[in-house]
C-alpha cells in the first residue's frame, strides 16, 4: 500500500522528479564532462522532436483538441524529469520513446494542460539538464554548460517555431522549475524590451527565482487581466521545521524572488477556500475549495489542502509542494489563462 501511495504522489506531483526530502546526501553516476558527448540534437522541423504540437500526428486524449485553431498559442518549457541517480549523462535524449511516454503522461498531462484551452499548444522535448546540475557539487564540473546546452534547444525550438508555425499569434509562455528558468532566458532574448513584447500575453514562471532585478522593462503583473508581464511563485507546505528536510528548492535561496499569488492573480498575501477553483488531480479530477494561501513570504505557504480522507491521506504523505506548483492551482491557471487572452484581444 505504502508503494502504491508513494507511486501516485511521483506522478501526480511530477516536477523535478526526485522526492528530495531527507537530509541524506544523495549520490550520483556522472561521466566526467569534458569526455562527455552529448546526446543527438533535436531537429524542430521536424516534429518527432515536439513533445507537444497541434500538427502532432499521435494525439493523447488530453491533447485531442489541441487543433490549431485557437487565437493565442502556448510555449510550454518541461521541468526536469531527468533524474535518475544511476544515468551518468548529463542531458536527456530526446529520440528515448519511454522518457518521452513519462514526460507527455506526467508534466504534459498533469501542467501543461491548465493552458491549453487558452492557446495552441507547442511544447518541444529538449536535451534536460540532469537534476544533479542544481547540485553545488557538479555546477563548475559540468552542470553550467549542461544548462546551457538545454537551453539551447529550447531556443532553436522557439526560432523554429516563429518562423513556421506562429503566423502573427500573440503568445503566452510557460514553464515550471528547470522550464521556467529557461523561459526567463528565452524571455530576455526575445521579448524584454523587444519588438515581440507587443504579442506577449503573459509568462507563467513558478518553481523558480526571479526578482525585479531580472528584466529590464517587463513587470510582475498584480492584476488578473494584466498583460505583458510575468507572474511567479513557489509553494511550501507549512512546517515547523524546514532545516529537517531537504526541500527541491531551498527557502534561504528565494529571499528576495518575487511572488504572486495565483488564486487572486493579486497583491494579496492570502486567499480563503472558496476563492481557489481547483487542484487537478491524479483521477483527472478537479477539486475546487481545497487550498488556501495562509501566508506569503518571498513564497507562498500552505497547509495540506483540504479534499477527501483518502486524498488527503496521499498529500500527508509529500512535505515538499514545490512538485505541486501547478496541479495545486490547475483551474485558477486555466481560468485565468483564458481571462488574459480575452484582456489582449481586448485592448486591441
Amino acid at each position: 500500500m505504502k508503494f502504491k501511495l508513494t507511486l501516485l504522489l511521483t506522478i501526480f506531483f511530477c516536477s523535478c522528479g526526485l522526492l528530495k526530502e531527507s537530509n541524506n546526501e544523495i549520490i550520483y553516476k556522472s561521466i566526467n564532462h569534458d569526455q562527455y558527448k552529448a546526446v543527438t540534437s533535436p531537429d524542430y522541423n521536424n516534429l518527432s522532436s515536439w513533445l507537444v504540437h497541434p500538427d502532432h500526428i499521435e494525439k493523447n486524449d488530453f491533447l485531442a483538441d489541441n487543433d490549431g485553431k485557437k487565437r493565442a498559442d502556448v510555449f510550454f518549457i518541461a521541468p526536469t524529469l531527468f533524474s535518475d541517480k544511476k544515468n551518468p549523462n548529463w542531458n536527456s535524449d530526446i529520440y528515448d520513446e519511454e522518457f518521452k511516454n513519462y514526460l507527455l503522461n506526467s508534466t504534459i498531462k498533469f501542467q501543461a494542460t491548465a493552458w491549453k484551452d487558452a492557446g495552441n499548444l507547442y511544447s518541444p522535448n529538449y536535451r534536460q539538464a540532469h537534476f544533479r546540475v542544481f547540485d553545488e557539487r557538479y555546477w563548475k564540473i559540468g552542470g553550467e554548460k549542461t544548462l546551457q546546452l538545454a537551453y539551447d534547444d529550447i531556443k532553436a525550438a522557439f526560432m523554429v517555431y516563429m518562423k513556421k508555425y506562429n503566423k502573427g499569434r500573440p503568445i503566452i509562455i510557460a514553464g515550471h522549475s528547470q522550464g521556467a528558468a529557461h523561459a526567463v532566458t528565452l524571455l530576455k532574448d526575445f521579448f524584454d524590451g523587444k519588438d515581440l513584447q507587443d504579442k506577449l500575453i503573459a509568462a507563467y514562471l513558478p518553481g523558480t527565482k526571479i526578482t525585479s532585478e531580472d528584466f529590464y522593462d517587463l513587470k510582475l503583473m498584480k492584476d488578473p487581466l494584466d498583460i505583458g508581464g510575468y507572474v511567479t511563485w513557489n509553494t511550501f507546505r507549512i512546517l515547523k521545521n524546514y532545516q529537517k528536510y531537504d526541500l527541491t528548492i531551498p527557502l534561504e535561496w528565494l529571499k528576495g524572488g518575487q511572488v504572486s499569488n495565483p488564486i487572486l492573480w493579486n497583491d494579496s498575501k492570502t486567499s480563503d477556500y472558496k476563492s481557489h477553483k481547483g487542484l487537478y488531480f491524479i483521477n483527472g479530477k478537479v477539486y475546487k475549495n481545497s487550498v488556501k494561501i495562509e501566508y506569503t513570504n518571498y513564497a507562498i505557504f500552505l497547509r495540506m489542502p483540504r479534499v477527501n480522507l483518502f486524498k488527503t491521506i496521499l498529500f500527508s504523505f509529500l512535505k515538499d509542494y514545490h512538485k505541486g506548483d501547478i496541479n495545486l492551482f490547475w483551474e485558477d491557471i486555466r481560468t485565468n489563462a483564458i481571462a488574459r487572452v480575452d484582456s489582449y484581444f481586448n485592448e486591441l
